[in-house]
């Protein structure tokens, strides 16, 4: 069971009666059998209302027993056993105890119980952190966490204020009183998680469009300079869904950073932080601008900085002035209120809606002003912006919320997505981002957005020294492809360029590639944003959620799973004098697969190789289902209408492909499609099944066309769609199939397809004909090794003629597949893999017999991983 949306005014906030067991001045509310509420008031009042953190209670009751005597109360829920001393008030460690029954070490929680592994929340910023230290050698203050290797926790709501049926917040109840949740979970992490999100709501999917490439700099950047931008982005044929303005969109009075320089305006705030005037020497025509962007598919949202209210020089000045009866006759400044319903009513009306009306798609929310409401102390101005700005949008039509913020505290998770702060450039910050996107889910914030190659520099690095690694920035680029969002930013330096063009070989190429892989994941990943949303396990979760009982899940914090099917372990460290980077991944018990499928791997153990900069440690369980988009795709808010299926080996799995509009709040109501897809695999026989597209939303297709992708397969001796055998081709064409020599992969094109109608793909092997285990690890590396070993020659003589065989293996491969006749296919490729082994064998010696430095022989040999 969900939460309501914020508009469904709190109508299950309040528990059902039957769950409930109250006795004087304590209640007890069993939520789910492992989440129990405890009241205590003095004056036997109880709070039935949502607040900051809980937003629904009305969930169906779970079984339990309720016992009780003269002296002594007791709930049982198999789960949970709470036992209460009536009438001894207060909740504490002398009358209340809650045992935990967890496989074979059960525990016993009082109140006052420390616990002595929590396995971390999140916190606001990474501003100025390098990693996790701070420019004064302090630790980034991390905040607890919902999950504990101690198996419970415990959510202290007291003192949360109240969110009344307009949404808008309430003071505390008077007197003293107790209001705790108690999650007794054991090692069972996603059952918690799931908890929480049904009493504190679920993950809102944002728009299908947010996980595209988001591109953003802190820089004065005029009309004319993002329009020629956008036309380099579509030049270089680079994807982009979202362009960022930070706050040089506005005009800036008196803004200045430099020392002795800097003014503060009448509020005590730095001048020009806060602006909603476009700043028309750079954009004369702000809606024409927006115009242009809209019209390149491009999503516009705006830095905002409102602590100093509404400043007389604004052009809405005086609608913002008449909406609150406010004395313009001398000029003062509106002062601001987040708390205050008139103010925050009047800001939307006069000021912000209009700049909507001209082009605004959403709100970059950069709260870093006091901490806390003046008018209600005790109130995070963070957490409250983010959900009035939030919830405010929600209630415009039927669109999906989404701002750009910082993390407020708990509940903050209902109001995505987040944005990280000014981290410093550095190998450590990169390598710090894993854990803390990972760590974030634990508190169900599934939606860091970092700044992708670090924000600023050191202050300490003098600046004719500071510039940007070009292979820091491209292994940022990887994890930002496994990230809940891909957006890169800047601090406003003029020699600080991330431009993907801006980088040659190797690097360019391999941002590049970067941003290509994460258009094409984009239907896994939107299929994972759902399940986020169905479950409270967000698209980036630690290992130990999969696998508690493993200690290994706890001692590699920079890996993690992206999805359910996906392990990746973002490479955060620089490549030694061979090119390469050693890091080592655990791989959970079980066997995995590589990202091309062509090489498996037997977990359980920790796995240590080193990668070229093209290389991403990504692993596969067996049998996935990974659904991508084809390449060339530039604006995911419009879908292709072609899906490709890339199939793992294995014996079986399966998947469930999501639909739905993309834009609009029916996801919630159930406007939306599956399609189940299933795998099996034998010695000589691989089906893929599609069954037909079960649901319904604005938009569903009618057709659509498939591509089956069967990696690490072999030659098929035939390949058959709903039993009609289809014909092999060279090229893609509709109802044929071919071979893939550069990914070793069969693609089978199902052409245009009704989605009502079931699809059965069958293809037939020898094992005779099966490719050896890791031959395209090997082929590729050959390939790597051989390109290396062309830079460094230094003899105008040729390389031998089995290191160039060796080096354009696929192409060779390619050739043997497809000249010759059906019959002989199979046999040809299984032959032309038997010569590419055996030169693959020989390459040291054959590079040994030549002239070439010993130095280079080496540098072959380690990239041959030899």
């Amino acid at each position: 069971m969900h939460a309501p949306t914020e508009s469904r005014a709190g109508a299950d906030a309040a528990a059902r009666p039957e769950a409930m067991v109250e006795r004087g001045d304590v209640r007890f509310t069993v939520l789910t059998p492992r989440l129990v509420r405890l009241e205590w008031s003095a004056e036997g009042a109880f709070r039935d209302g949502r607040t900051q953190v809980v937003v629904q209670r009305a969930l169906d009751v779970p079984p339990f027993t309720l016992s009780e005597d003269g002296r002594f109360i007791e709930i049982d829920t198999g789960q949970l056993r709470v036992r209460y001393e009536k009438g001894t008030g207060r909740f504490g460690a002398a009358n209340l105890a809650i045992l935990v029954r967890r496989d074979g070490e059960p525990v016993t929680w009082n109140p006052g119980d420390a616990q002595k592994a929590n396995l971390g929340g999140t916190y606001r910023t990474l501003d100025r952190y390098d990693g996790d230290t701070w420019q004064d050698g302090s630790k980034l203050p991390l905040e607890d966490g919902l999950i504990a290797r101690d198996g419970w926790q415990v959510v202290d709501d007291t003192d949360g204020f109240g969110i009344d049926a307009q949404g808008w917040v309430t003071e505390r109840p008077a007197g003293e009183r107790q209001d705790l949740y108690f999650f007794g979970y054991g090692k069972d992490y996603r059952a918690a998680l799931a908890d929480f999100a049904a009493i504190a709501g679920p993950q809102p999917m944002p728009p299908r469009f947010v996980f595209g490439y988001w591109w953003s700099r802190y820089w004065n950047y005029s009309d004319e300079e993002l329009r020629t931008l956008g036309a380099r982005f579509e030049k270089e044929r680079i994807p982009l869904d979202v362009l960022v303005l930070d706050m040089d969109w506005h005009t800036t009075p008196g803004l200045s950073l430099r020392p002795g320089h800097e003014h503060k305006d009448i509020f005590g705030e730095a001048s020009g932080w806060t602006g909603y005037t476009f700043n028309r020497s750079l954009f004369p025509d702000p809606k024409a601008f927006m115009r242009w962007a809209h019209g390149q598919n491009l999503r516009i949202t705006l830095n905002l900085h409102p602590a100093s209210g509404v400043m007389p020089h604004e052009e809405r000045y005086e609608a913002m002035a008449k909406a609150l009866s406010w004395d313009t006759s001398t000029q003062a400044p509106i002062p601001f209120e987040g708390a205050s319903q008139p103010y925050m009513r009047a800001l939307f009306d006069t000021v912000l809606r209009p700049l909507e009306a001209q082009g605004v798609d959403f709100w970059w929310l950069d709260w870093q002003q006091w901490p806390e409401s003046k008018s209600h102390p005790g109130l995070s101005n963070t957490w409250w912006l983010n959900h009035v700005f939030f919830t405010e949008m929600e209630r415009d039509g039927d669109r999906r919320g989404l701002i750009y913020h910082r993390w407020g505290g708990l509940g903050n998770h209902r109001y995505p997505i987040g944005f990280s702060g000014d981290s410093v450039i550095s190998w450590t910050s990169l390598a710090y981002q894993p854990h803390f996107t990972s760590m974030a889910s634990n508190v169900l914030y599934g939606y860091w957005s970092h700044d992708i190659g670090g924000h600023t520099f050191d202050k300490k690095i003098p600046r004719p020294e500071r510039h940007l690694e070009p292979e820091l920035y491209a292994r940022w680029m990887q994890l930002g492809v496994f990230s809940p969002v891909l957006r890169t930013h800047s601090a406003k330096e003029a020699s600080l360029h991330k431009e993907p063009w801006h980088f040659g070989p190797p690097y360019g190429d391999a941002i590049f590639a970067a941003i290509r892989l994460r258009y094409q994941l984009a239907p896994y990943i939107y299929a994972a944003a759902r399940a986020a949303f169905d479950t409270g396990v967000s698209i980036v979760r630690p290992m130990y959620y999969h696998w508690p009982e493993h200690e290994e899940a706890y001692a590699y914090p920079g890996q993690y799973m992206f999805g359910d099917d996906i392990l990746v372990a973002p490479v955060t460290v620089p490549a030694g004098a061979d090119g390469t980077a050693p890091f080592p991944v655990w791989l959970p018990p079980g066997l995995w697969y590589s990202r091309d499928g062509a090489e498996s791997f037997e977990g359980g153990k920790v796995f240590a190789r080193s990668y070229t900069l093209g290389e991403i440690p990504i692993f596969v369980r067996p049998g996935s289902v990974v659904p991508l988009y084809p390449e060339g795709l530039h604006d995911l808010a419009a879908p292709p209408d072609c899906l490709i299926l890339q199939v793992f080996p294995g014996e079986e799995g399966c998947t469930s492909l999501y639909d739905d509009d993309g834009t609009s709040q029916g996801y919630r109501r159930g406007e939306f499609a599956r399609t189940r897809v299933t795998s099996r695999r034998a010695e000589q026989l691989q089906r893929v099944h599609l069954d037909a597209m079960r649901g319904d939303y604005r938009g569903r297709p009618v057709m659509r066309s498939y591509v089956v992708e069967l990696l690490d397969a072999g030659i098929p001796e035939s390949v058959e769609v709903n039993g009609e055998p289809l014909p092999y081709s060279a090229e893609p064409k509709p109802r044929t199939w071919l071979f893939d020599a550069a990914w070793l992969c069969i693609r089978v094109d199902l052409g245009l397809v009704s989605v009502d109608e079931a699809q059965d793909v069958v293809a037939r092997f020898a094992p005779e004909h099966a490719p050896p285990p890791g031959l395209l690890h090997r082929m590729r590396r050959a390939g790597d090794a051989v390109k290396y070993l062309k830079q460094v020659w230094g003899d105008i003589s040729a390389l031998p003629d089995d290191v160039d065989l060796a080096g354009q293996a696929a192409r060779v491969l390619a050739y043997a597949v497809e000249e010759g006749d059906d019959a002989g296919r199979a046999e040809r490729f299984a032959a032309e893999v038997r010569r590419f082994e055996a030169r693959y064998a020989a390459l040291p010696d054959s590079v040994g017999a030549t002239p070439i430095d010993d130095a280079f022989k080496r540098g072959f040999a380690q990239m041959l991983g030899r």
